[in-house]
């Protein structure tokens, strides 16, 4: 262990002193975050909404029908306040919205007063404020991306050209073993995604979002970056080192489609069918979450999730630490 901390050292002097990959850690997750925060929802084409109450199935397929809106049964008024969907009961004719979803209310109140035989002013709308807010939702959601991009991307292009340049085999020749090598490489995208981080909760700040929940939060990137650095790793060690360029060109089919199928920018009921399916359970989206529940509400985070990253975490760094060595067996 005593190997470590020079190697983790050594590891950010050698790859922070450079210009681009600097801008990959600070300037990458900074303009998502500002891109995506003064977009807000613009482009969403369509909002959830969940019904209850007289004709609740009857209405919802008629809501369903618009193709503007999808129904479900159920749930209660509290849901808008952490989820980016509208409820309305049917029974006493109210609609509640946030922030989120404000921009459809006229349009979902006329729809609905057009079912009821066009009568006018049936619904009336009740805004329920909400830390959700448009901000947030892309801040919060940029966190996810950030463990993503840092932990893959930093492993695989960190030991991928510690290989290219066969500093690898200098490496190999010292007392370093292998679960060191390893536990260095996790340090450093620790280290970076925090810092990739407070920037991101920087511009978050200026555009008025304060995060609460910092050390919940923390324990979660933590988390997450060691999950998304252990499948990093993963590639890193299945990747022939003959062909070590192929250690950058994967990752790229992996990143980002997790990163644009997610709710990282939008909620995941805008994807279609199956798609929707995956962008809320995979692992971006069940981290992204975790943190909303962390720094947004200050809730504690949903258990199932909180599981399910340790358990990814632990499988992810146990077979990625078993292929990731120094030395060729």
């Amino acid at each position: 262990m005593r190997n470590v901390i020079p190697t983790t050292r050594a590891i950010i002097k050698d790859n922070l002193s450079s210009r681009v990959t600097l801008g990959f850690v600070i300037f990458f997750p900074l303009i998502l975050a500002l891109v995506f925060s003064l977009l807000g929802n613009a482009f969403q084409p369509h909002a959830t909404v969940y019904l209850t109450g007289e004709n609740a199935q009857k209405v919802g397929k008629y809501v369903n029908a618009s193709g503007l809106f999808t129904a479900y049964i159920g749930g209660s008024p509290s849901i808008v306040k952490y989820e980016p969907v509208i409820f309305i009961n049917l029974t006493s004719k109210n609609v509640y919205y946030n922030q989120l979803e404000q921009e459809y209310v006229p349009l979902l109140q006329s729809y609905l007063n057009s079912y009821y035989t066009n009568q006018t002013s049936i619904f009336s709308s009740q805004l329920i404020l909400t830390r959700n807010t448009p901000v947030a939702y892309e801040i919060s959601g940029v966190i996810g991306v950030i463990a993503l991009s840092n932990g893959i991307f930093g492993v695989t292009g960190v030991g991928s050209g510690y290989y290219r340049d066969r500093l690898v085999d200098r490496l190999a020749s010292s007392p370093l073993r292998d679960y060191e090598w390893v536990l260095s490489l996790m340090i450093y995208e620790v280290l970076i995604t925090i810092l990739s981080s407070i920037v991101v909760l920087g511009l978050g700040l200026i555009l008025g979002f304060t995060p609460v929940s910092i050390l919940e939060f923390l324990g979660v990137l933590i988390l997450s970056t060691l999950m998304f650095s252990g499948l990093g790793a993963i590639i890193l060690g299945l990747t022939p080192k003959d062909k070590i360029f192929l250690a950058n060109v994967v990752p790229t089919f992996i990143v980002f489609p997790l990163m644009f199928i997610s709710n990282a920018f939008y909620s995941s009921s805008i994807f279609p069918s199956i798609l929707g399916l995956i962008a809320e359970y995979q692992p971006v989206s069940i981290v992204n979450d975790v943190v909303r529940q962390a720094i947004v509400f200050n809730v504690l985070p949903n258990p199932i999730y909180l599981i399910t990253i340790i358990i990814l975490t632990l499988v992810f760094l146990g077979v990625g630490a078993r292929l990731l060595k120094l030395r060729e067996m």
